[in-house]
């Protein structure tokens, strides 16, 4: 049989060719991958394509200009010797559009506290709807145990999402993001993690809420070493929890994973041993926390670019009593022993 081609028409909608050929008398219609089927492919097709075309500005069919397009691109993660991940599971993907994923084991890949920029003018705020996770300005970090999972398996998923900016709705929609893809990726793998609800919100402000010392009642609850504070709600379900006393010191909860560099020092991370104190501050930390929780460590430190010098102007007594609160109230939402604390 032979076929004579009748009429050829191209179309640009938005980065997707469309082709209608005029074949013989009959139709025959091509089309190459939309945004939306694009979308759908990345990071191993478990990212919910509805949220990505929103953060990259994005419609099921292409951008509003036809001069723009998307540029998408997966890659693998490494893992560390000792760590056999699920098949696939190591991945990250990004946008040309500032939306950034990766997908791994919770332990023996990329070290995750230094996916995102971690400021002590942004504080964690928890995920809530039963999620273990936090958000710190546009940047969502979850993780989903895997009770089945030893250690050698990586212990459970962690998913870190990144795009857009702090408000409310867009920190949602990330949080969606990363969310729906540790979940998917749990289905994927075998996991048998129990998954939180659908995140609609994520109240709070990114700076955390500001109040004195008898109206703390979150991560600063309990506190008195200062008059004023910043603190964030304190759910026992956030690997990072901070509380900011007066503009002038930060004490900082890091669980599990979150442990800053933890694969080149050790357990306790970059802090050496179980409990210190230096010119940099003062540190504690405890063992057996819940689950993927894992090891913890709670330090007192200044602020970023503040102007306290420890040196000179060295930690109260007072100030070290709130590290002990601090710890003490943290360590028991996360189901922690062992909590051992610098003398005063």
């Amino acid at each position: 049989m032979s076929w004579q081609l009748g009429r050829r028409r191209l179309r640009q909608v938005g980065g997707a060719v469309a082709a209608v050929l005029v074949l013989g008398g009959g139709l025959l219609w091509f089309k190459e991958h939309t945004p939306a089927d694009r979308m759908a492919e990345m990071c191993g097709g478990v990212l919910p394509v509805d949220e990505m075309l929103e953060l990259t500005g994005t419609t099921a069919l292409g951008f509003d200009h036809a001069d723009d397009d998307l540029e998408l691109a997966t890659w693998h993660l490494t893992t560390s010797s000792g760590v056999t991940e699920p098949e696939g599971l190591s991945v990250a993907c990004r946008t040309n559009t500032g939306v950034v994923v990766f997908i791994q084991t919770a332990y023996g890949t990329n070290d995750p506290y230094f996916i995102f920029s971690p400021s002590d003018e942004v504080l964690p705020l928890p995920l809530g709807a039963g999620w273990t996770g936090f958000v710190t300005g546009g940047t969502v970090s979850v993780l989903l145990e895997c009770p089945d999972w030893g250690p050698r398996e990586g212990g459970g998923i962690l998913v870190t999402a990144e795009g857009g900016s702090d408000a409310g709705g867009t920190r949602a929609t990330v949080a969606r993001v990363a969310t729906v893809a540790a979940e998917r990726t749990a289905e994927r793998t075998g996991c048998g993690g129990e998954p939180g609800a659908r995140i609609t919100q994520i109240p709070g402000n990114a700076g955390g809420r500001k109040v004195s010392t008898d109206e703390a009642k979150g991560t600063c609850a309990t506190l008195r070493s200062h008059p004023r504070m910043r603190e964030t709600t304190a759910p026992g379900s956030s690997s990072l929890e901070e509380c900011v006393l007066g503009e002038e010191l930060v004490l900082r909860a890091f669980y599990g994973t979150f442990i800053s560099e933890r694969d080149r020092y050790g357990q306790y991370g970059s802090f050496r041993q179980a409990s210190g104190d230096n010119s940099g501050g003062a540190w504690g930390s405890a063992t057996d926390c819940q689950g993927l929780f894992g090891t913890a460590v709670y330090q007192l430190r200044p602020i970023d670019d503040g102007d306290r010098d420890l040196v000179s102007d060295p930690l109260t007594s007072v100030e070290r009593d709130d590290l002990r609160r601090f710890a003490d109230r943290s360590a028991e939402r996360h189901g922690c022993t062992g909590l051992v604390l610098p003398k005063a």
